[in-house]
């Protein structure tokens, strides 16, 4: 069989890997692997490149994709035909698609036009509901804990209190991994139930009590009351870009206390690293549950774990939706681990 393969969406570190496990996989089965580059654009455009095993063995343990992604929407712009077109013409047999729930949601419509498509979840947002953690999730946590555990220091030595933003769109998973590992006082999330004043105070509290000064934990999602950010930049599939939202919530909060905090947007620097150990293992399963269930002509599925065990949820019920925080949840477990 000749397989297809893309990735989609926002990048994050152990893409390659999966990459390289599945030419691994297929290689030594006989079949063959083309990649289509920048994601849904490269199937419209029909560009793509023959993908083996020797050539991806440099590219693992290292971040990003080496096909490319971009923010295309074939569904949108009314080029499934071309999508089709492309997989004709290169003879695909069967589609490996690999990203968020934008991704996840074209290849869902791909299976519906009676293809043979296998999805696997990759975003350092975590929010793809029917997985444990998407690939990328657990080592964007490691980056993110690292760089601000190797800062927190020089903002106490200076008294300076410290608000970082990191990425998460409108889900705060990426907000609770990293405050779990970093000595936060303070942690905003999308889903709540920390407000501006909550933060002010808890901050507030952690100087008084400590002598120290404080870091709070922003994911770029939240929603101020009050604030009115004007209308913000959407993409091809209508997610509004959010980042910056640390500076306003840096200058509220020195609004309140008199004390000018310094503000880190963490950025892209949560999509590079090293992948860890545990999404290295994911990205072996997810490549090798995914060659398993396009030979066996399972389409239309995304593999995953979940509660522990590999398993295959339909995509239809993938699309469409997202996995949040239980603002419950988020309450006991600022009770248990913030500073």
């Amino acid at each position: 069989m000749n397989f297809g393969v893309l990735t989609g969406g926002g990048d994050s570190s152990g893409i390659n890997d999966f990459l390289y496990f599945l030419a691994q996989r297929l290689e030594n089965e006989g079949h063959t692997l083309t990649g289509f580059r920048s994601s849904w654009l490269g199937m419209v455009n029909n560009d793509a490149i023959t993908l083996t095993k020797s050539m991806l063995a440099p590219h693992r343990h290292t971040p990003s994709t080496m096909l490319g992604s971009e923010r295309k929407n074939p569904i949108k712009d009314g080029q499934m035909d071309l999508v089709l077109a492309s997989l004709e013409d290169r003879k695909i047999d069967a589609m490996i698609c690999m990203g968020g729930d934008d991704t996840l949601g074209v290849a869902a419509h791909l299976a519906e036009l009676g293809f043979n498509v296998v999805g696997a979840p990759q975003t350092i947002d975590d929010d793809l509901r029917f997985t444990d953690h998407t690939l990328g999730y657990e080592t964007a946590v490691r980056q993110a804990s690292t760089y601000i555990n190797s800062m927190i220091n020089s903002n106490v030595g200076h008294d300076k209190d410290m608000i970082v933003e990191v990425m998460g769109r409108d889900a705060g998973w990426l907000a609770l991994g990293t405050a779990m590992n970093t000595p936060a006082c303070a942690c905003m999330c999308p889903e709540g139930p920390m407000e501006l004043e909550e933060m002010i105070a808890r901050m507030t509290d952690f100087k008084k009590r400590t002598g120290r000064a404080g870091l709070a934990i922003v994911s770029e999602g939240v929603e101020l009351k009050g604030v009115d950010r004007g209308e913000l930049r959407k993409d091809a599939f209508g997610n509004v870009y959010t980042a910056g939202v640390s500076h306003i919530v840096g200058e509220k909060y020195e609004e309140a206390t008199g004390r000018k905090p310094r503000v880190q947007v963490m950025g892209y620097l949560l999509r590079g690293g090293v992948p860890s150990p545990y999404d290295v293992d994911l990205a072996l399963s997810f490549a090798n549950q995914a060659v398993d269930l396009a030979l066996a002509g399972k389409t239309g599925y995304m593999v995953t774990r979940l509660d522990g065990r590999d398993q295959a949820i339909p995509l239809k019920e993938v699309a469409g939706g997202k996995k949040y925080l239980d603002p419950a949840y988020l309450e006991q477990q600022f009770q248990r681990i913030l500073a």
